[in-house]
């Protein structure tokens, strides 16, 4: 009895699977064939190294001439005071490590 049944379900099986199999995969080309109209849209994330200058090594220069353009600038002192004229107020509150 169930061969009998197998035999007769089966072609009806087949179909609806062949039928389930192309609509899937004409649902999956529509999109591709709506989009072959329509020109890319640019990726949205660029090349990092799109803008990459490789290394180029500077020319040397005579060390007394840079030890002298720092003298006249006001050595190493002028350096170190515009590294601590940033315009930010240290925190005077008086609440550091202590404070926890």
């Amino acid at each position: 009895m169930l061969k009998l049944y197998l035999r007769h379900a089966a072609p009806w099986a087949r179909a609806s699977f062949l039928g389930l199999t192309a609509a899937s995969a004409w649902l999956v080309a529509l999109p591709a064939a709506q989009a072959a109209g329509v020109p890319p849209s640019p990726p949205a994330v660029s090349n990092p190294f799109a803008h990459y200058r490789a290394w180029r090594e500077d020319a040397l220069q005579d060390w007394r001439q840079a030890n002298d353009r720092v003298g006249e600038i006001g050595g190493w002192r002028t350096y170190l005071r515009e590294s601590q004229q940033t315009g930010e107020v240290p925190d005077q509150t008086g609440q550091a490590h202590h404070a926890h």
